[in-house]
């Protein structure tokens, strides 16, 4: 279990955890929303002591956040945006999402998720930014476990290798216990809707499977999803 906690922290975060002796990589999935539960807490704690105006400190907060994650998320997203937005056959899409170039709908995407981010994240109490991790990580493991892979030998593939119904019960125990706890099953029951939504819109667009990329894509748009919740019913 604490090889593939390592395995997940790694993969998720820049915290140097070093290498893993994870089974197989689809094993820390079980344990995303757990990554996401301590990213929560840094930003709930970085929140907590911020000194400056809201709107500094609301860059301050989504600054941490994204270095945190490396990045990671956010590149599948732009990805997401250039190829599922893309006037191509489903192999075209494919395509572009290889493409390690930005396009048009990748900056415009980037600029109004990080901006929407930034907006929610300044009318909130710092408590509730413990949440949208958790769910945006949890969105991740009901994805690769709910669609098959647009490609059969992709990075995707590798990671999700090893990936059941045991680790989609236990990451689901773990976003549950703390969700409820909040919101009850409102932030919960979206995100699930949001992930199958997005999934299947996805999957019709990469012609019958969805990648990595949108995985991550389904994380940061989870992410923005519960923000705006947490804002419009408990903010």
């Amino acid at each position: 279990m604490i090889d593939d906690i390592r395995a997940a922290l790694s993969f998720l975060t820049i915290i140097p955890v070093g290498a893993s002796g994870a089974r197989k990589p689809g094993w820390s999935f079980a344990w995303y929303p757990l990554v996401g539960l301590g990213i929560g807490a840094l930003l709930v704690g970085i929140a907590s002591r911020a000194p400056f105006s809201p709107d500094l400190n609301a860059f301050l907060i989504l600054t941490s956040w994204v270095i945190i994650a490396g990045g990671l998320h956010l590149d599948g997203f732009g990805d997401s945006c250039d190829s599922l937005l893309a006037t191509r056959t489903p192999e075209g899409r494919l395509a572009i999402m290889k493409d390690p170039r930005l396009g048009t709908w990748a900056v415009l995407g980037l600029v109004l998720l990080l901006l929407g981010k930034w907006l929610a994240i300044r009318e909130l109490d710092a408590v509730w930014l413990l949440l949208p991790p958790i769910c945006g990580r949890w969105a991740m493991v009901f994805a690769a476990y709910s669609f098959p892979l647009a490609r059969a030998n992709g990075a995707a593939a590798h990671f999700r290798a090893g990936l059941g119904v045991k680790q989609l019960l236990i990451a689901s125990a773990t976003v549950g216990i703390v969700v409820l706890i909040f919101s009850g099953t409102h932030l919960w029951l979206l995100t699930a809707a949001l992930t199958l939504l997005c999934g299947h819109w996805a999957s019709r667009r990469l012609g019958g499977g969805i990648t990595g990329d949108v995985y991550g894509a389904i994380c940061e748009l989870t992410e923005l999803a519960c923000l705006l919740a947490i804002g419009i019913f408990y903010g």
